[in-house]
């Protein structure tokens, strides 16, 4: 006679199964929790890309055990951001958004020099999430013992459509007037292309190219209406935080005439919105009235306001 057992036999397929599974189960996640003062850190510095990256590295840093939360949070706090940003741009109406710089720079002197300059300058940026608008316009004015020595003016609209983060598609309206460089007024309408070539905080780079029409009233009573091809550059660089160099160049080719431009900017921040420019504008003409010069230059020292 046999005595039954008390125990419940477990077939061998069904137990080493059992053991598969448990072998596949997740261990126990080995970070440790953020430490709430440093959590608190990392949000006060979601405002600014640059200055959350910079707070979270310090952050695992000092609390390595937690760097897998911390870069969670990290991601999670940047995805929030973008999804606001891209709510407000799409709320956002026309007029609003945008942000403007004011320069302004004069001289006067007396004596047996008499000379008076003035130079001013306005720019409009609007950035949306698929159109960028941009309005510049510029004045340089000088008379030297009371005969006018440069007149030249300047206005451009441009709107940028962002086809990727880099590639976009531009159409450009311009008008100017310089008699000292040999015409009255002249209109320049151009569509095209633009890639950007370096995208970061502290500097970017970016070029552009397509066609362009062109209209010149000349001083000698001449007029002209003419196609040409347009490229340009627009370089920005952050060498300090309070202290930027800008490089715009642009070249318009016809048959048989081009003009190439370039405004090169030294940016010196001086207290709050308010900051001193130095900046070097140079027009090349390759065949200007019989007279005239082929290159002009102004140096400007301006105070820039920031509104």
């Amino acid at each position: 006679m046999f005595q039954s057992s008390t125990h419940t036999r477990i077939p061998l397929g069904l137990a080493l199964a059992g053991l598969a599974l448990a072998g596949l189960a997740p261990l126990p996640a080995s970070a440790d929790p953020i430490p709430p003062q440093v959590e608190k850190m990392i949000r006060a510095a979601a405002k600014d890309k640059t200055e959350l990256d910079v707070t979270a590295r310090i952050a695992k840093r000092s609390n390595p055990k937690s760097a897998k939360e911390i870069d969670a949070l990290v991601k999670r706090l940047k995805a929030y951001a973008d999804a606001h940003r891209r709510y407000a741009l799409l709320r956002q109406g026309f007029f609003q958004g945008w942000k403007g710089q004011g320069e302004v720079g004069a001289s006067d002197s007396t004596g047996n020099t008499r000379s008076t300059s003035l130079a001013v300058g306005l720019n409009y940026a609007r950035n949306g999430l698929y159109w960028d608008h941009t309005f510049a316009a510029t004045a340089d004015y000088q008379r030297d013992n009371g005969v006018e020595s440069k007149s030249r003016y300047f206005a451009s609209y441009s709107g940028h459509y962002n086809i990727t983060p880099r590639l976009y598609s531009l159409g450009l309206l311009s008008w100017e007037d310089d008699r000292f460089a040999g015409f009255n007024r002249r209109f320049s309408e151009a569509l095209g292309f633009g890639v950007a070539v370096i995208k970061s905080p502290k500097m970017s780079l970016a070029l552009e190219a397509g066609p362009a029409l062109r209209q010149t009233s000349f001083i000698s009573g001449k007029y002209e209406s003419k196609f040409a091809g347009r490229t340009s550059i627009n370089y920005r660089w952050e060498i300090l935080p309070k202290l930027v160099f800008t490089e715009v160049a642009s070249f318009y080719s016809e048959s048989k005439d081009s003009t190439t431009t370039s405004d090169t900017g030294l940016t010196a921040g001086l207290i709050g919105s308010l900051s001193v420019r130095l900046s070097y504008h140079l027009q090349y003409e390759s065949t200007p009235p019989a007279g005239l010069d082929r290159t002009d230059t102004t140096t400007r020292l301006t105070l820039v306001y920031d509104f």
